[in-house]
């Protein structure tokens, strides 16, 4: 750059600076100061796009009806809706089907959250020579609540280094980034309520949660952090993928997820690669959004969102590797269909039906009898709800009937 153009660029920053400082924002304002130029413009846009940090009640925070990852295993969502009213029910439920895989009279979570002596502590703290006896590894389903329980401890040791990012709408705050954060600051609040002290003495309260106020949700952004934690499942990332794609094609063209039969086929919508080809163009946009190194991936990907739909589900509540899915479905395709008809079907399902009912209350007689009488109320409620599941499956089977 000659001089003369170097002195043009400065006097047009220091116009851009002195025309209507007011309107300027101190970021940008630095930006233009130190010679940035045309960046301090995009500065500018970027943080527009962002409010200051605010502390949002978590009970007006909705989560995302779309979205790559489900952090709750779909058989809880399957019977309480994710809602703020329900997250206690779920979270009661989650620890107790826990306590009745492990065999545990009480699983509690709470020695997890306050950094206390815990069973698991303990295993790590124990001799790890050859002789000590296997660990039998954790369920799915314990490590999903883990995760939580882990994430909430240690916000509550550290406290929050990235706030969620939500949309603001008439009468609720939905989530773009950060459910699992969300979900974990519920937890908190359940177990210690507002006026927590952690450990460095400080006070805290549960009940808000700090929060970043977008314009609207972005699958963009959403994708960026979700590469930069690098933590998504194959089915997560297949999700990624659809959304972005939804995005490039337009959403006009596709049905809404309210819409759709269940939420594996709102993503599927864009399974088809001929149809919905990544447009000219975005091809590197896409690769760098979902941190993959070549297209390959991301027909392998794509090819997850046609899996049998209780395939996806162990794929999502497994954390499932794409290539184990990939084996799983070639496997699947080369049993044997034997086509029975219709009635043998329902006989059989009714049939299935009958016996998982009885090795369920069976084995809850057991349960009952040799559980803590503390623990009682918690296995009413997981009766409860298990009475409103079979309910339904019963007018299943009636609306088949007629």
């Amino acid at each position: 750059m000659s001089s003369r153009e170097r002195r043009r660029k400065i006097q047009g920053e220091e116009n851009l600076l002195s025309a209507n400082p007011n309107t300027l924002d101190p970021k940008t304002a630095d930006a233009i100061g130190f010679g940035l130029g045309d960046l301090a413009l995009e500065i500018a846009a970027a943080d527009n796009e962002f409010q200051a940090i605010e502390a949002v009640s978590i009970q007006e925070i909705h989560p995302n009806s779309i979205q790559p990852r489900y952090s709750i295993p779909h058989d809880l969502t399957d019977i309480f809706a994710l809602h703020p009213r329900n997250l206690v029910d779920i979270f009661e439920r989650w620890i107790i089907e826990v306590q009745l895989e492990t065999g545990q009279k009480d699983f509690d979570i709470v020695p997890y959250l306050r950094g206390d002596a815990t069973r698991r502590g303990q295993q790590a703290e124990s001799d790890e020579s050859d002789a000590a006896p296997a660990e039998q590894p954790p369920s799915s389903k314990e490590q999903s609540l883990m995760k939580v329980v882990d994430l909430a401890a240690s916000i509550r040791r550290d406290g929050l280094s990235n706030p969620i990012s939500l949309v603001r709408h008439d009468d609720h705050y939905e989530i773009e980034t950060g459910e699992r954060r969300w979900l974990a600051y519920h937890l908190l609040y359940w177990k210690f309520g507002d006026g927590d002290r952690r450990l460095d003495g400080s006070l805290v309260n549960w009940s808000r949660i700090p929060a970043r106020i977008v314009k609207q949700v972005d699958v963009w952004r959403q994708a960026s952090e979700n590469n930069a934690r690098d933590n998504l499942n194959a089915i997560s990332r297949a999700r990624q993928l659809s959304l972005l794609l939804m995005d490039l094609h337009g959403w006009s063209n596709f049905a809404t997820i309210d819409d759709s039969e269940n939420e594996q086929a709102f993503y599927a919508q864009v399974a088809d690669g001929v149809r919905w080809r990544i447009p000219r163009g975005q091809g590197e946009r896409l690769l760098n959004a979902m941190g993959l190194s070549h297209a390959g991936q991301l027909r392998q990907y794509r090819a997850l969102l046609r899996l049998p739909a209780d395939l996806w589900r162990k794929g999502d509540d497994e954390n499932l590797t794409e290539g184990e899915l990939r084996k799983m479905k070639a496997a699947l395709d080369s049993v044997t269909r034997v086509t029975v008809g219709s009635s043998k079907r329902k006989k059989d399902a009714v049939a299935r039906l009958a016996a998982d009912a009885s090795q369920w209350r069976n084995r809850l007689r057991k349960e009952i009898n040799s559980i803590d009488p503390n623990n009682k109320p918690k296995i009413r409620r997981l009766i409860e709800a298990e009475i409103r599941q079979l309910m339904r499956l019963i007018t299943d089977l009636d609306d088949t009937h007629a």
